[in-house]
């Protein structure tokens, strides 16, 4: 989206996930592959933002997950 925002030239962004536990908590390993026409500082600004979306904040702070069942 800050790619889009910002008119620069990305094809895609891939990002993989992974979870390991050692019982109840683990690390959450993250990789990430922009690809395209992106100069050195673009592709650094990505990864910098990378680290500053809701999700990574929150996660990183220890939000809790409230769940709850939604009958339809």
């Amino acid at each position: 989206m800050y790619a889009e925002r910002e008119k620069w030239p990305p094809e895609a962004v891939r990002v993989r996930l992974g979870y390991e536990t050692n019982g109840s908590h683990g690390p959450i390993s993250r990789q990430v592959a922009p690809t395209g026409a992106l100069d050195d500082a673009r592709r650094a600004r990505l990864l910098d933002v990378r680290d500053h979306t809701p999700v990574t904040l929150a996660l990183r702070a220890g939000v809790a997950i409230d769940t709850t069942e939604d009958r339809v």
